[in-house]
C-alpha cells in the first residue's frame, strides 16, 4: 500500500478510542508506528486547510469587514481623480477645533473632541429665542450676542456648561449633557422657529433666563434642541444630497471647515486698506481649521470628499473620518462683528470679500462672498488638533443650493 493510501485508511478508521490506544502503545522504534503517526499529523493539517477553504467559500467575509472597518470607509471612499478635475492638494494639518455651544454666542477652542453626524460634540446644541415671537436670535441683528461667553467646567464630578455675560459677574451653570429625565424635570418641551421653520426645543425657566433678558433688554429664553429631527439644508437637503441628515441649531449644515492659509490671504489684502483690522478666523465661526498652503489659498473651493485621520497614542487608536464637502459657505456680514467688543465694522471684511470671493453662481451665493466649506460627516469618531486632512476627490462644479452631490 502506498503512503497516501495508508493515510486515507488511517483517517477513515480514526475514532477517540483507537487514538487513545495508539498513543498508549506507541513505540518510537517501530517503523509502522512512526509511519502511522506521520499520516495522522499530515491528515490533521490537510483537514484544517480544507475546513478553512470551505468556510471562506460559504461564509460572507464582508460581515467580518463590517465589524472591523468603519462602514463609511469603503470602495467609494478611495482617492478618485478624473481627467480635468482640479488637482488634489497634499495632506494638511488640523490646527484648531472650535465649538459654539449656543448659536451666535462666543465659542471656545478644544484640543480634541468627538465628531458626530450632527457636528462636533456640543456645537450649536442651544440657542436663544425671543419670547415675544418664539423666533431664534442671531448675531446678524444683535451683535451683542458675541458677548455671551461659554465654557465647559466640572462641578460635582459632572460636566457643566457655564454661560456668562462678558465683563460681568452674571453666569448660569447647566448640565452640558442633560439627561431626558433632567430636561423633563427642569425645562419644558416647546415649539420654536428658526429660519422660518418650526422645531422643538427644551425651554429653560426664568431662573436661568433672567440675567440674559436683563442683558438683551427683552424677554428671552435659552433653549436646548429637542428630539424632533431638524435636517440640514441647502446642498445637504435630501433631494440634493441623496439622504436626510439631521443636526441641531446650526444655520444649514452640520460642520464648517476653513483654511488658515485663506485667512492669511484675506488679512494680507486687508492690510493695505486704511482703517481695516487684521482678523482672527473666529469671525467666520468655523469648526475645523486646517493649515493649508500659503501659496495656494482658497484651494478648499475644489474639495468634494475629504478624510480626517487622528492618531491618539494614549488610546493606541487611529480614527479615520470621511466627510462629503457639499457646498461653499456663502457669507453674510457676521464677520464684520468684532467678537471681543461686539462692534460691527461698517465695511470690512465684507467689501473686500465681495471684490474677489464671489465665486459661486448658485442661488443666493451669486450675491455673496464665500469663505469655508460646508461638510456632512459620513461616520463618527474622535478628532484632534494635529490630525491630518486628506483630499480624496475634487470638483469645479460646486453650485450653492442648486447642484446635487452626485453631479459634482
Amino acid at each position: 500500500m502506498d503512503m497516501m493510501s495508508q493515510i486515507r485508511s488511517n483517517l477513515a478508521a480514526v475514532n477517540p478510542a483507537r487514538l487513545l490506544d495508539f498513543f498508549q502503545n506507541f513505540n518510537f522504534t517501530d517503523i509502522n508506528d512512526l509511519r502511522n503517526l506521520s499520516g495522522l499529523i499530515l491528515g490533521a493539517v490537510v483537514t484544517g486547510i480544507a475546513t478553512v477553504v470551505i468556510y471562506a467559500q460559504f461564509f460572507d467575509n464582508r460581515k467580518i469587514a463590517d465589524r472591523v472597518v468603519n462602514a463609511a470607509i469603503g470602495d467609494s471612499s478611495k482617492v478618485l481623480h478624473r481627467p480635468g478635475d482640479p488637482p488634489i492638494s497634499p495632506p494638511t494639518e488640523i490646527v484648531s477645533l472650535r465649538i459654539y455651544p449656543i448659536k451666535s454666542c462666543r465659542g471656545f477652542e478644544v484640543d480634541a473632541t468627538r465628531l458626530k453626524k450632527t457636528g462636533l460634540l456640543l456645537d450649536r446644541n442651544w440657542m436663544f429665542i425671543s419670547k415675544s415671537d418664539r423666533n431664534f436670535m442671531t448675531i446678524r441683528s444683535n451683535p451683542s450676542m458675541t458677548l455671551i461667553d461659554t465654557a465647559v467646567i466640572t462641578e460635582g464630578g459632572e460636566q457643566m456648561l457655564e454661560v456668562s455675560v462678558h465683563g460681568t459677574t452674571g453666569r448660569v451653570v447647566i448640565p452640558a449633557f442633560p439627561s431626558k429625565q433632567w430636561l423633563e424635570t427642569n425645562t419644558k418641551l416647546s415649539t420654536v422657529e428658526i429660519w422660518e421653520e418650526e422645531t422643538d426645543a427644551w425651554e429653560y425657566g426664568d431662573d436661568i433666563n433672567k440675567i440674559f433678558s436683563d442683558f438683551f433688554g427683552q424677554e428671552v429664553a435659552l433653549v436646548y434642541k429637542g428630539p424632533q429631527a431638524r435636517n440640514i439644508n441647502i446642498n445637504g437637503r435630501e433631494d440634493l444630497y441623496g439622504k436626510a441628515q439631521n443636526h441641531h441649531f446650526a444655520d444649514v449644515m452640520s460642520l464648517q471647515v476653513a483654511s488658515e492659509a485663506s485667512m492669511k490671504d484675506l488679512n494680507k489684502r486687508l492690510k493695505s486698506i486704511p482703517g481695516s483690522d487684521q482678523l482672527t478666523i473666529e469671525r467666520f465661526r468655523p469648526n475645523i481649521i486646517v493649515k493649508g498652503r500659503d501659496d495656494h489659498p482658497w484651494e478648499e473651493d475644489t474639495w468634494k470628499r475629504i478624510r480626517i485621520s487622528t492618531t491618539l497614542e494614549d488610546e493606541e487608536a487611529i480614527y479615520v473620518l470621511d466627510l462629503d464637502v457639499v457646498a461653499r459657505c456663502a457669507r453674510c456680514q457676521v464677520p464684520n462683528v468684532n467678537p471681543d467688543t461686539a462692534a460691527k465694522h461698517e465695511k470690512q471684511p465684507w467689501n473686500e470679500l465681495m471684490k474677489f470671493r464671489r465665486v459661486d453662481q448658485g442661488g443666493p451665493a451669486k450675491y455673496k462672498p464665500c469663505f469655508g466649506m460646508m461638510c456632512v460627516p459620513k461616520n463618527e469618531g474622535k478628532v484632534a488638533v494635529g490630525g491630518t486632512l486628506e483630499v480624496l476627490e475634487t470638483t469645479d462644479k460646486h453650485l450653492y443650493n442648486t447642484r446635487a452631490f452626485k453631479d459634482l
